[in-house]
């Protein structure tokens, strides 16, 4: 199927794990983002304690993370020694690994130096205009695929723009359980989608804490679009 994963971006020191495995065995398609930066106090309540992350080993298939500013950076560099010492060396417990470096000038040929080569390597772009970065990794050992994300995460919806290409394409911004259900079905009926996940973070959010419920909502909402797709019938 060209829907591969549901990402759901953010978990918190709030976040019930259990209920996470719980969600993963009703819907197997999600997966849970972790946000994270070297100065992670710093910056709100989507960037928890690296301490915690050793507890989310047991959902190890269904989670990525995504690193921002400065380890973002050295992510890129293949400083990734520096990387595992910063998320307490869980980071071979991310089966994806976003490197959210759209705005930066980062060398994108050093993004496959990577020693965790099981894991694949996500790299955030604005636009499809400007996905040279991208472009650049074609012939990389490593599994590089692209999140198009015009809104930085901040949640903005925005049209959707369809990027073919052989690889998988990730799209972000403004999904929520309001608008999910049109959304996916844009991006299931384009003939010129491939590979695809959509990935969400503001949207399934109150108060600025990561919200379960809307996470089940979304799944909810989405079973029935998948089924259809999945069933072939388009």
């Amino acid at each position: 199927m060209r829907l591969k994963h549901i990402t759901f971006t953010g978990i918190d020191s709030k976040t019930d794990i259990n209920r996470l495995q719980e969600i993963i065995e009703l819907y197997p398609i999600a997966e849970f983002g972790v946000l994270t930066s070297y100065h992670w106090q710093e910056n709100g309540n989507r960037y928890p304690n690296p301490s915690m992350f050793s507890k989310l080993a047991k959902i190890t298939p269904h989670l990525s993370l995504h690193l921002c500013g400065r380890i973002a950076h050295d992510g890129a560099c293949g400083l990734w020694p520096r990387v595992n010492d910063h998320v307490g060396f869980c980071l071979p417990i991310f089966r994806r690994i976003q490197l959210n470096i759209a705005e930066r000038s980062d060398n994108p040929k050093q993004c496959c130096s990577a020693i965790y080569g099981h894991q694949e390597v996500i790299i955030q772009a604005r636009n499809a205009e400007g996905i040279d970065i991208y472009k650049n990794t074609q012939g990389n050992r490593n599994f590089i695929t692209m999140l198009l994300d015009k809104s930085g995460g901040r949640g903005i919806e925005s049209p959707l723009e369809v990027f073919p290409s052989h690889r998988k394409i990730g799209y972000a911004g403004g999904f929520s359980p309001d608008n999910i259900a049109d959304r996916l079905s844009f991006l299931m009926e384009n003939v010129k989608t491939g590979g695809f996940w959509i990935d969400m973070e503001s949207g399934v959010r109150t108060n600025d804490w990561f919200d379960l419920d809307k996470v089940v909502k979304v799944l909810e909402i989405c079973e029935p679009i998948i089924n259809q797709y999945q069933n072939g019938v388009e």
